[in-house]
């Protein structure tokens, strides 16, 4: 077995389990109990905020075009996003929508090659270069911004640095036909708010970081008035990369359950 196949250490808090029914709450915010009569689905339609049939008809299945309101809505929460981390000292960045396929190695698991990534053969046409060069569009600012550092040396002075990230995302989902694939789910392409930290791999740097980061991610939620529960995820649905991870999953009143919308893992050294 190759060591890129190997995966991280565990920490000793994580459930031990393969199955997600035994996920461990950690703790509540908001009433997750009340309901409404209006999904997501229909709310995004009553403000004419999407049209996903032109949006099929051209880009394909769960192609879609944002309007008038949503796209306001949109643009109003990455501005907050980014003044709520700004203020932290969180250093803003913009990341490239293609990555060359030797780095996407390097940063990427196997498993998303197959289920997630688009590859891109860029055409050389130049006589004294000719061979077509792979690329991949990012499924994540993160993929980007991991390789950043790349082959450079941090002192402890440095650390932690803490980004965060604003890109379109570009997944396949092609592994995701059994889940919420309705409305602005699960879509193909996406804008998404990162937070990427690099600590210090000795001490309890990273966990303190850890803490930090879905802090800020509850922060936002609080702000915006969004019920919300924080999940241990269970040992066989981590990442290879990851030693624990929570997520944030927001209440949705009209659908009565909750989805993720933010996870946060602690990667060690791995």
């Amino acid at each position: 077995m190759a060591l890129y196949e190997i995966g991280n250490l565990v920490h000793e808090s994580v459930p031990i389990s393969d199955n997600e029914d035994f996920n461990k709450i950690e703790r509540i915010f908001g009433d997750c109990y009340i309901r409404k009569i209006y999904s997501h689905i229909d709310l995004i339609h009553m403000i004419d905020g999407y049209d996903s049939e032109r949006g099929a008809l051209i880009a394909g299945s769960r192609g879609y075009f944002m309007k008038g309101p949503a796209v306001f809505l949109e643009q109003t929460i990455i501005q907050l996003a980014l003044r709520v981390l700004n203020d932290k000292g969180f250093e803003i960045l913009y990341t490239p929508f293609f990555m060359r396929k030797d780095i996407m190695q390097e940063v990427a698991q196997l498993s998303q090659f197959n289920e997630e990534l688009y590859e891109v053969v860029y055409k050389n046409d130049k006589p004294d270069e000719p061979i077509d060069e792979v690329k991949y569009l990012i499924a994540t600012s993160e993929q980007a911004i991991a390789a950043f550092h790349r082959d450079e040396w941090l002192e402890s002075k440095q650390l932690p640095i803490r980004y965060c990230e604003i890109s379109s995302c570009l997944r396949q989902e092609t592994g995701s036909c059994d889940l919420d694939t309705c409305g602005i789910f699960r879509l193909y392409q996406f804008e998404k708010i990162e937070q990427f930290c690099i600590s210090s791999p000795h001490g309890n740097q990273s966990w303190q970081v850890f803490e930090e980061m879905i802090g800020n991610a509850e922060e936002f939620n609080k702000l915006l008035g969004i019920p919300y529960r924080i999940v241990n995820i269970v040992f066989g649905k981590l990442s290879d990369a990851a030693s624990k991870q929570f997520d944030l999953e927001a209440w949705f009143p009209g659908s009565g359950k909750f989805c993720e919308l933010v996870s946060c893992s602690n990667c060690l050294d791995y």
